[in-house]
């Protein structure tokens, strides 16, 4: 049986697309270029030629759009992907209000640091906060990671000044 390439690589799209990411996110996030994840979703190698197994970055791209790393091979060979956890019931979705791709980014990698953004002005009857969360891939290097919060360091300044905050770290 001839093995569905570009059904995969259709599947992996709509997945992608699902989750709210954009191929330069899901590359980001594998510590690949953009150009493997395009040729994924094309079901078709950089170099045009058709592939011939399933590779560690397809899984990983499974493992990060909600699949087991089986489902490449379950699509390939005609059947749907089969999710890694089981779905969130619809009811369990309205109480936390957080969009299944959110709450699959938050449920990823290691916490870093957060922040608490209230944009609302003081006698507000309204609160609106920005929360933002840094998160780093799993098996960060120290170094890595001191690169990435010095980074943030930098952006939760301007972050902060979006309500007149000063530049003081949040207790996590």
């Amino acid at each position: 049986m001839e093995r569905d390439w570009e059904r995969l690589g259709r599947a992996y799209a709509k997945a992608r697309t699902a989750a709210g990411l954009t191929q330069e996110q899901v590359a980001e996030r594998l510590h690949v270029s953009r150009t493997p994840i395009q040729a994924i979703e094309r079901g078709r190698q950089p170099n045009g030629k058709a592939f011939t197994k399933v590779t560690q970055t397809m899984r990983s791209y499974a493992r990060l759009v909600g699949w087991t790393e089986a489902s490449p091979d379950l699509i390939l060979d005609g059947q749907e992907p089969e999710p890694a956890t089981r779905p969130v019931s619809p009811a369990a979705e309205s109480r936390s209000g957080l969009p299944p791709a959110i709450d699959r980014e938050l449920r990823s990698g290691q916490t870093l640091d957060h922040t608490v953004v209230h944009l609302s002005g003081e006698g507000d009857d309204d609160d609106v906060r920005l929360v933002v969360v840094l998160k780093g891939a799993e098996g960060m290097s120290e170094e890595e990671i001191d690169r990435r919060y010095e980074q943030w360091r930098r952006a939760r300044r301007q972050v902060q000044a979006l309500a007149g905050e000063p530049d003081t770290p949040q207790e996590p």
